[in-house]
């Protein structure tokens, strides 16, 4: 008994975990006010912090040796995220939890991995090999927010309906799971005007929190002259401003259109960073690749109009007329005759 409950402060998004607190908690916003329950709900805050400020929520063993605190504060930090109804909050929290599920997966036995993945829905079987199979309906419903070539499934060995990965792989597509889990459940609606004055302090310093990260980053913002960019290009802009996560395709298309447009490398790093996945190493790294900065020094065309349509991300307007390539929006080139890739 005390391993499952130790593994549910682990990973209170687990079943058992749901089912233990709601056997013995009431979690409505009235008795969470009356109830003795400060040191899960500075627990909770301690949740999201760490999302926000380390891109992962830690679970130490005095977390786990606390299991009721742990899994308490686990619904509490939803319940906190969802009232203050900020989606970049939202997406990085979600984020942090999964990561943190993530790395301390890779912990486990393989017992308790498959374990995982089975209360979670996604099912594998392990060869004597240290290979797990899962269904191709349960990998591509996960799988398609990974970029890299390795995921795509003519890429991979497929075998009377299943596909296989690595260990790690498999815990990368459970991470997946949590974080869809996460996010989803931090789009319950909570009006504020129902919430606790304990809870409303408690996601004041959050929200603070949040302020202040958002304070000490550089300000690079982008010059947004009217017709300045076509259609496509403020499309994924928003996008990404809106915290969504966009494609490799639509990071590649930003990339080197900043670049050809003469910005400068933090500025279009910058751009990146409301990504749900944004590593600032990783993210300069690659800026700098397709500047020609790193590697063979080959400088990195814009994708052409064409590419871009068969990527479907055109959205034409009366500029785009006789326009072949995004450089050349509005009878402007920029930087002389567009290259076209």
């Amino acid at each position: 008994m005390e391993g499952n409950v130790i593994r549910a402060a682990r990973y209170p998004f687990l079943p058992e975990a749901r089912e233990f607190v709601s056997r013995h908690i009431d979690l409505s916003l009235e008795s969470l006010d009356k109830t003795g329950s400060e040191a899960a709900l500075k627990r909770a805050v301690e949740r999201v912090k760490d999302a926000l400020i380390l891109k992962e929520v830690r679970v130490t063993p005095q977390h786990e040796s606390n299991y009721v605190r742990e899994m308490l504060s686990f619904p509490l930090a939803i319940i906190l995220v969802s009232a203050i109804s900020n989606e970049y909050i939202r997406r990085i929290y979600s984020l942090g939890e999964s990561r943190g599920a993530y790395k301390r997966m890779l912990r486990e036995n393989d017992e308790t991995l498959l374990f995982i993945g089975e209360r979670l829905g996604v099912r594998g079987i392990m060869d004597n090999n240290g290979f797990i199979k899962i269904s191709i309906p349960t990998y591509l419903n996960l799988a398609y927010v990974f970029h890299e070539h390795r995921w795509k499934l003519v890429n991979r060995i497929v075998d009377k309906g299943y596909v296989w990965v690595s260990r790690t792989e498999y815990a990368r597509l459970i991470q997946v799971e949590v974080n869809n889990y996460v996010y989803e459940k931090t789009l319950e609606p909570i009006p504020v005007t129902v919430v606790p004055q304990r809870l409303k302090e408690a996601m004041k310093t959050i929200i603070e929190t949040w302020n202040k990260l958002e304070e000490s980053k550089p300000s690079h913002a982008i010059s947004e002259e009217a017709g300045e960019n076509p259609p496509c290009i403020s499309r994924i802009l928003k996008r990404m401003e809106a915290g969504e996560n966009t494609s490799h395709f639509e990071r590649l298309v930003i990339a080197t259109f900043m670049i050809a447009k003469g910005k400068d490398i933090e500025e279009i790093i910058e751009l990146f960073s409301k990504q749900p996945d944004y590593k600032y190493n990783i993210t300069k790294y690659q800026v700098e690749h397709l500047s020609g900065l790193r590697g063979g020094g080959k400088k990195y065309s814009v994708p052409s109009c064409r590419t871009i349509l068969a990527n479907g991300l055109c959205y034409p307007d009366e500029k785009c007329k006789g326009v072949k390539h995004p450089l050349g929006y509005g009878g402007r080139s920029i930087g002389g005759k567009p290259r076209v890739s």
